[in-house]
């Protein structure tokens, strides 16, 4: 049992399952969109997320030097550098257009991350920005990469498809904003700490509303495998709490990308 949870943790921490949610976004992106599969879109999300993650992460034990890090860093530094190479390798595959989406969501990164010439505190320190940027780098990657990538034009439906994918992402990030009450800093400002846990929930379940609105606009219906996993996701945000584990948000909410983009596979295949 030890020796499984380091497994996950290792898993975890080393960014491959956050990455492969982001994968499973851009997949779900293809199957919506019903436009052809590009592996170069998809591998470069995958590959991508993890340089970016565990340089957000990672950044600062590294550059401590290799005689303070850890075997576990040591092996994250390795992925991460291959995995910078793969996504060099993909994004040179992409045409031009793509190409800017992904260097406007590095750019963001980047805003994130790092300070800029000691002035500039990274953005994630911005009072109650941090989840605004992180939903915006996420529709940019999985959502409108893919759809600059197979489509290229812009229309009402996909414009109103983007803002659907934000408010997902969004609403997800409300869950990992409670749970991260118990690490993050008073001086962050966010969601939860100015406006408190109850309303969080409601502003996500609101986003969740908003989500099945606008599948209904388009459609004129709601799926139902879309249905179940907006229920899913309530129910996870209505249960997360200030001391939830890092497993509830870390692993299990970041799940549910994977889970919806299989349902889709087993109701085309079978």
């Amino acid at each position: 049992m030890v020796f499984f949870k380091k497994i996950v943790d290792w898993y975890i921490d080393s960014s491959l399952h956050v990455a492969l949610a982001a994968y499973a976004l851009i997949r779900l992106t293809f199957l919506w969109l019903n436009t052809s599969y590009d592996d170069s879109v998809a591998s470069f999300g995958f590959f991508g997320t993890i340089v970016a993650y565990n340089c957000i992460k990672y950044y600062r034990v590294i550059s401590w030097g290799t005689l303070f890090i850890s075997k576990f860093h040591k092996v994250v530094c390795s992925i991460t550098i291959l995995s910078f190479f793969a996504s060099i390798y993909y994004y040179i595959q992409l045409q031009m257009a793509s190409q800017i989406v992904i260097c406007i969501a590095f750019l963001i990164t980047l805003l994130y991350t790092f300070s800029f010439f000691g002035i500039l505190k990274p953005a994630r320190n911005w009072m109650g920005f941090k989840i605004f940027l992180v939903a915006v780098s996420w529709a940019l990657i999985t959502f409108w990469l893919p759809v600059v990538a197979s489509i290229g034009k812009l229309t009402l439906d996909i414009f109103l498809l983007g803002i659907q994918r934000f408010v997902l992402v969004y609403a997800l990030m409300c869950v990992f904003e409670i749970v991260d009450l118990q690490f993050d800093a008073v001086s962050l400002k966010t969601l939860p700490q100015r406006i408190g846990v109850k309303r969080t929930k409601q502003l996500g379940f609101a986003l969740l509303l908003f989500f099945l609105s606008i599948e209904i606009i388009i459609q004129k219906k709601v799926c139902l495998i879309d249905l179940l996993f907006v229920v899913l996701i309530a129910v996870f945000l209505f249960f997360s709490k200030r001391n939830s584990s890092k497993y509830y948000s870390n692993f299990w909410v970041e799940s549910i990308p994977v889970l919806w983009w299989l349902a889709y596979l087993v109701a085309i295949y079978f």
